[in-house]
């Protein structure tokens, strides 16, 4: 160190011998604060050489984590001449992070402050411990979900924040039916197995932002949150059973193994946590009580069901006729254009006491009562007349669906119903567009035939919804004058990284061109979902990665802003740049590697995991993956296995220790990787390999 800068210049030797043998790590910064000392405790802990630190910036030990007005107040305590106690959380020269407490104090020339001084002790391993103990009470060690105490806390805190909104809160309960038999059949060990994995299956099938725990031995529970009450809470209920069901039956345990599910909506079911935990629980059990392998909405207690479901029967009659009905509109837009070609129109209750019920409460008993068709028919009217008052108002005219109920479907005189209320209305046919099932149509599939031809006549649209999830003969499919398919979101929810339910989708699609239909995908929530689909063919798509559904006003709104999809990442990046893909869970590694590559002309993608990579497959035209094989979650040769079905012109390629040599060799003969490399590698030869592989790629792709 140069004398001439050492502010310790005119210290004892003493106090420079303490400063150098102390565990402290300590600094000496000026007022600019640029570092003049720093001792070998510092170096050690940060992994800076002395002559990195002298003459460089504090901030060099800055993560980015620690907030900018922690920094604020430091720094305007310091200046002020006061003494600055507190944590910090900075970042070593390899990366890592790691907790200080920091005493810094300022050091005066004579009257004005020169230097300030830092004091450091490491608080790394206390706050590892700290973590721990935070994490152990607050989640469950086998599943590492939230437990019961975390869960209610979670539950009352969101409770409070959905008063006096308009959003709404369910709450479910699910239990795993004769789990103690199973239990006593297979082994305790067996069984936390299975607990494990049904918590990894749900946690996959719920949406950003709904909080999911365990709340004892077998049974878990779901908090779902949204801006408003709609058949979203049924599709995720679908959706655990989907997940759940695919677990059971790669376990092969279908006869061993089913489920229960109790819903109970707030604040409609109870008032507080405690209550509406209650009510869950009762409507599970009464899940149970009916065979299990179910789920139930909360209807109340044994005594007074039958007097509120008659009270409730009676409120959906009075709200048919006296406009407590609303129509809500979610967008279906034209991967092509990029443009809302029409909207689905999704009837809301507008109760007066409970606000918006959800339509899986009362829907089914609509269709129980008969007051389906009255409801049906005020569906059908309010959306053709929102059609014809938009085009009358200049906006574009778009299509409108209507969801048709069995009921109503299977009557008579339904196509005269629709020819009227298109001449009353005076909706050109092409704007309507009618959703039927395929329950509905299978089941007397020579008449449904005949009415579908009946309204196809006139010109109005029709639209097979849910297609996939019921058990439709392709024959008569053949032979349904049908306008489009609608594919299940069940399908699309994991179209990214399942190869089943992707092979499902395209051949869907593909099965929707032959017949001259369109494919439509709903519940597409992601950019990769969209990227694939429309990399694929598919038509249209709904969503909540465009719009949840919505009230008329701001329906009409999109069309007269004229909202479209934005562009994707696939279709405005260069594709004729090659591009590469590398996947390591280690940030050494992946630096490493597009350092070899940097200067090799490549596009480069990195992704830290399967689960991310798999997203950038979707949203990327990638030539060549290059994979980590040992990873946590999915192996490389797994990620590939599921690459090689999903795009099968990539080329896989893995990266490998030799003790992974037995699963590479099996990869190889089974096809899912083209080629493996070893680690450690070296530079010069692994460069020369992928420059082959990028010309072979050119001339003649491997597959």
């Amino acid at each position: 160190m140069n004398k001439t800068n050492d502010p310790l210049n005119d210290s004892s030797d003493l106090f420079r011998q303490a400063l150098e043998a102390s565990d402290h790590a300590a600094l000496i910064a000026n007022l600019d604060g640029i570092i003049e000392y720093a001792n070998p405790a510092l170096l050690h802990i940060s992994g800076y050489a002395l002559d990195e630190l002298l003459g460089a910036h504090c901030r060099i030990f800055q993560s980015g984590l620690t907030t900018h007005s922690v920094y604020q107040a430091l720094w305007s305590t310091l200046q002020g001449g006061g003494v600055w106690d507190g944590d910090l959380l900075n970042r070593r020269k390899n990366g890592e992070l790691f907790w200080q407490h920091l005493h810094i104090t300022p050091l005066k020339s004579g009257k004005k402050i020169s230097h300030f001084f830092s004091s450091a002790t490491d608080l790394s391993e206390q706050h590892a411990i700290q973590q721990r103990v935070d994490w152990l009470s607050s989640f469950d060690t086998l599943t590492g979900l939230p437990n019961r105490p975390h869960f209610i806390s979670r539950l009352k805190a969101s409770i409070q924040e959905v008063i006096g909104t308009h959003q709404s809160l369910s709450l479910i309960h699910l239990d795993i039916d004769n789990f103690g038999a199973l239990n006593e059949k297979h082994g305790e060990q067996e069984g936390d197995r299975i607990l494990k994995q049904v918590g990894e299956a749900l946690r996959d099938s719920i949406r950003q932002g709904d909080i999911l725990a365990r709340l004892s031995g077998d049974e878990f529970g779901l908090i779902l949150r949204d801006s408003q009450i709609d058949e979203q809470h049924l599709e995720t209920v679908q959706g655990f059973a989907s997940a759940i069901s695919e677990l059971l039956s790669a376990e092969r345990m279908q006869a061993e193994l089913t489920f229960s599910m109790g819903i109970a909506v707030f604040p409609g079911d109870g008032s507080d946590a405690d209550s509406l935990m209650y009510s869950a629980a009762i409507a599970k059990q009464a899940a149970v009580a009916e065979g299990g392998n179910r789920f139930m909405f909360y209807q109340g207690g044994p005594e007074n069901s039958k007097s509120a479901r008659l009270d409730l029967i009676n409120q959906l009659r009075h709200a048919i006729n006296h406009g407590e009905l609303v129509l809500h509109y979610q967008p279906q837009v034209s991967l092509v254009s990029r443009e809302i070609v029409g909207f689905e129109a999704l009837v809301r209750w507008n109760h007066p006491e409970r606000g918006l019920v959800q339509p899986v409460q009362f829907i089914p008993l609509a269709e129980e009562t008969g007051l389906i068709i009255p409801l049906s028919e005020w569906v059908l009217e309010t959306a053709c007349k929102q059609m014809r008052d938009w085009r009358n108002a200049g906006l574009p005219a778009v299509r409108v669906a209507v969801n048709m109920s069995a009921r109503h479907f299977h009557m008579k005189t339904l196509p005269e119903q629709i020819a009227a209320l298109l001449a009353r209305t005076g909706l050109d046919a092409w704007q309507l567009e009618l959703e039927l099932t395929e329950s509905m149509m299978m089941r007397d599939a020579a008449v449904a035939i005949g009415i579908v031809d009946q309204i196809k006549s006139m010109g109005v649209q029709l639209t097979l919804d849910d297609f996939g999830t019921g058990y439709s003969s392709l024959a008569y499919l053949s032979r349904l004058s049908i306008h489009a398919l609608k594919i299940d979101q069940s399908f699309v929810r994991d179209i990214t990284s399942n190869p089943v339910n992707a092979s499902i989708v395209l051949a869907t699609i593909a099965m929707s061109h032959k017949l001259g239909m369109r494919a439509i995908a709903e519940g597409v929530e992601t950019e990769a979902q969209r990227t694939f689909l429309q990399r694929h063919g598919c038509d249209e798509i709904q969503g909540y990665g465009f719009s949840r559904p919505v009230p008329a006003e701001q329906a009409g709104q999109m069309l007269r802003d004229g909202r479209k999809l934005e562009p994707t990442l696939s279709s405005t990046g260069d594709h004729s740049q090659p591009t590469l893909l590398l996947v390591d869970d280690e940030p050494n590694i992946i630096n490493a590697l597009r350092r070899i590559f940097h200067h090799e002309g490549y596009r480069i993608v990195c992704a830290n995991s399967a689960a991310v990579a798999l997203e950038l497959m979707a949203l990327n035209r990638i030539d060549v993956i290059l994979s980590d094989q040992r990873m946590p979650e999915m192996t490389g040769v797994e990620l590939l296995s599921r690459i090689k079905e999903l795009y099968p012109s990539t080329i896989r390629i893995v990266l490998s220790g030799y003790s992974d040599i037995n699963d590479i060799t099996d990869a190889i003969n089974k096809g899912a990787i083209y080629k493996y490399f070893t680690k450690p590698w070296d530079d010069e030869i692994l460069c020369e390999e992928m420059r082959k592989i990028f010309r072979d790629l050119r001339e003649e792709p491997v597959v």
